[in-house]
């Protein structure tokens, strides 16, 4: 794309970040990559604190639960492994594997078997009348709302980690015909942490999204001219570098355009800044739409563009500038203070293999200084005896 897109005011990004705003379209692959990285980040956490804590919870039902049947520790331990075995494959995927896709959906279902588990044992103890009730609840009730913190798209997330164990749990509870407990108070502790579970996760989802975003404009913001919406000089910098570093790996060429409003000064003194800011806005303009898809531009400085030609030969790079200058020339632009006859003189330089960007960058310079002195409105090759050819042409149309 030739041109950026220009920021919205600083009162539009402020009412935006207040609420919940869908990743706009030009960022959510990059958006869908955070998350990613997300997910690699929350699984490890999780993981860590599964292989600590469930061991600590087995002694403790060993050691200070007293059941009667001991195969019931057994039973827990059974429900157990599986959250363990995920937490162990996470963790050597993590080390091993390059950072993919598969995070995702395995912190999902580690998340899953955390929930599972809780919801086997609850079910398991539901018919007791004792203080094991009490105890497992008390767990589930835990388990809910932690695994709500360790969401990557919040409620969305939520609905299947939450809702295939509890529905379980509560088709058990309606058609088991098991005697409802004497004390079913705490009971009620699980359809509250669900609804805290949920508050969180998409509260935590909504910051992601807010982050991501504010770090997305600043970054646009660095890269961008607030006044033309064009790159800016250390965007196109960066553009100039990868176009260097693929033109020698493909030897293949790019152009370099230096182009200067001429005689911008006097329509800053005859009219004012005011006028003098609506005309950089408008040239803006007629570069992106007069510009090929894979031609940038960026503001340079002051009144000053520098263009970048990918796979350029010497015609192809003038006949871009002589289409520039055209567009700039004809019709007139229209501002606060009238129609003003703007105009645009252009210096081309191919860049050779064997050269720097700052030494391509310098003969375009100069080759712009001699459109300036050859009587401005035209385009000149540095170096090149087809720029005075040209130069003519222009300068006669």
């Amino acid at each position: 794309m030739a041109g950026g897109v220009k920021l919205s005011s600083s009162r539009k990004q402020v009412m935006m970040m207040s609420k919940h705003v869908p990743i706009p379209p030009e960022w959510q692959a990059d958006f869908l990559l955070k998350q990613f990285s997300l997910s690699h980040r929350l699984g490890y956490s999780l993981s860590g604190v599964v292989l600590v804590f469930l061991p600590i919870f087995t002694i403790l039902d060993a050691t200070l639960v007293s059941y009667a049947d001991g195969e019931l520790i057994w039973k827990h331990i059974l429900f157990r492994l599986p959250a363990v075995i995920l937490a162990i494959t996470f963790l050597l995927l993590h080390h091993k594997k390059d950072p993919g896709f598969w995070a995702y959906p395995l912190l999902l279902t580690l998340n899953l078997s955390i929930v599972g588990m809780m919801a086997a044992m609850f079910v398991l103890h539901y018919s007791e009348q004792g203080g094991h009730l009490l105890y497992i609840t008390q767990g589930l009730t835990l388990v809910i709302i932690t695994v709500a913190t360790a969401t990557v798209y919040g409620a969305r997330d939520l609905a299947l980690i939450y809702g295939l164990p509890l529905t379980a749990v509560i088709a058990f509870i309606v058609f088991s015909g098991s005697p409802f407990p004497d004390n079913p108070i705490h009971l009620a502790f699980i359809p509250a942490a669900i609804g805290i579970g949920v508050v969180i996760a998409t509260m935590l989802y909504q910051e992601h999204q807010r982050t991501f975003i504010a770090s997305q404009q600043l970054e646009h913001s660095a890269l961008t001219d607030a006044l033309t919406g064009l790159p800016n000089r250390r965007s196109m910098q960066t553009d100039l570098q990868a176009e260097w570093s693929r033109a020698k790996r493909d030897e293949q060429c790019f152009a370099v355009l230096m182009a200067d409003l001429d005689r911008f000064k006097a329509v800053n003194d005859q009219h004012g800044h005011e006028v003098g800011d609506e005309v950089l806005t408008i040239l803006a303009t007629r570069f992106t739409n007069t510009l090929r898809g894979g031609d940038r531009v960026a503001r340079w400085g002051g009144e000053e563009f520098l263009l970048l030609i990918p796979n350029a030969t010497e015609e192809s790079a003038m006949a871009v500038a002589e289409k520039v200058r055209r567009a700039v020339a004809e019709p007139p632009f229209a501002t606060s203070a009238g129609n003003l006859a703007v105009t645009l003189s252009l210096g081309v330089a191919l860049h050779r293999q064997t050269e720097s960007i700052d030494e391509v960058i310098s003969r375009a310079d100069k080759a712009l200084y001699r459109a300036k002195q050859e009587g401005r409105n035209r385009a000149v090759l540095a170096g090149d005896r087809l720029g005075t050819v040209f130069s003519a042409i222009a300068s006669t149309s």
